[in-house]
């Protein structure tokens, strides 16, 4: 029997240095959109700057390439979740903000070690919605407050097979089966008039839709202990259905009661566009120890046509330098003792790092939205004898 090894992530520090302006809750600049675009990749992907399309391992795996599962070799479980705090400040104003959400959960299974052949099922979120936008003007003498709000976003439930053509050279697919809602508010408010109702306009907005992955990996040899990965993905344009439901509503903002629904639409429906995406990632060191690499990836949203109360869409780009990094191997030998794991541990303790840079297909004021992100984070390692 072997002694399996896995490694619990711990997030030490994650800084972000943007060009943003903090206008509203948590994601402003998702508003007139479907939502931030969020990767397929775990948290130790995160941890690396997103760099994931080109790493493979005996019990790792990843979804952004799915050629990667025909390196599994153990079950693999893969899980986790996020909190962000937010302190925004202007030259009056400073508000502080907390948010959390699942991140993603998937399964990865060995079909055939000796074929070459790995299989996964997961779930996780595409896209996220999360602004509060407010507003304070004067029309016609009275104090208006205007406030735009969004919620919610587009999940999907992922399938993936990979398996080995020919010795270092992989091929997969992936599948994912998209669903989720989000709501959008726009609220206009009286506060101090009693003669004049507020105005609520609620959308709901429901998906649904399939994509499709395919990737590569090529492994190659070099010097004694070294190997060189190179990784391709690219998911095809495809169209995701999406139906509305609008909800239109007047009341008294100082009485907080509702005094007439103006319009209840529902079912209507749209066909919304999901452009052409693709990646491009190599890396390189001692998969056992460490390993540095590079990515790109691009999702051609300028290709898609906005709807009438969306802004533009615009090219997403991003560049991710990342790695990981462990004194030594584990220790796979099933009479290894408890003092010597114990003496290992801190050697096998590995460290994640990674920056990336990164346009985002949202933008405010016809502005494209640009951040810039520095990671960092640690892997330790639980045993368990088997």
């Amino acid at each position: 029997m072997k002694v399996n090894v896995v490694k619990f992530l711990a997030v030490v520090l994650i800084g972000m240095v943007t060009n943003q302006k903090a206008v509203g809750q948590s994601s402003p600049y998702t508003l007139g959109s479907l939502g931030l675009m969020k990767s397929a990749g775990f948290t130790q992907h995160e941890l690396m700057g997103g760099l994931s399309g080109s790493l493979r391992g005996k019990s790792d795996f990843t979804l952004v390439n799915p050629a990667s599962l025909s390196a599994l070799e153990h079950t693999s479980l893969q899980t986790g979740s996020f909190a962000s705090f937010i302190d925004q400040k202007s030259a009056t104003k400073r508000k502080t903000d907390s948010h959390g959400d699942f991140g993603q959960f998937a399964l990865g299974l060995p079909i055939s070690i000796k074929k070459h052949i790995g299989f996964a099922a997961g779930i996780n979120r595409m896209t996220m919605m999360d602004y509060t936008i407010p507003s304070t003007t004067t029309e016609n003498g009275r104090d208006v407050v205007n406030i735009f709000a969004g919620q919610g976003g587009v999940n999907r439930f992922q399938t993936a097979l990979g398996f080995q053509i020919f010795n270092g050279f992989s091929i997969g697919l992936e599948t994912s089966f998209l669903f989720g809602s989000s709501e959008e508010l726009v609220d206009k408010q009286f506060p101090n008039d009693r003669e004049v109702f507020s105005t609520r306009n609620t959308k709901t907005n429901f998906y649904s839709g399939v994509r499709y992955t395919g990737g590569v990996q090529y492994t190659g040899q070099l010097f004694k202990s070294k190997q060189i990965v190179l990784g391709i993905h690219a998911t095809p344009a495809s169209t995701m259905t999406m139906s509305r439901d609008e909800l239109v509503t007047t009341y008294n903002y100082l009485g907080n009661f509702y005094v007439d629904t103006i319009s209840n639409r529902k079912d209507a429906k749209f066909d919304q566009e999901l452009p052409l995406s693709y990646g491009l990632s190599l890396s390189f060191g001692n998969k056992d120890v460490w390993s540095l690499g590079v990515e790109y990836n691009t999702a051609q949203w300028a290709d898609v046509a906005p709807r009438s109360s969306d802004n533009a869409y615009f090219n997403q780009e991003s560049i991710s330098i990342g790695g990981y990094w462990q004194a030594k191997a584990e220790r796979n030998d099933q009479n290894a003792s408890k003092a010597e794991k114990t003496k290992d541990y801190f050697k096998t303790t590995r460290i994640y790092y990674g920056f990336n840079t990164q346009k985002l297909c949202t933008g405010v004021v016809e502005k494209q939205v640009e951040q810039m992100t520095f990671s960092l984070g640690v892997g330790l390692p639980i045993y368990r004898a088997v």
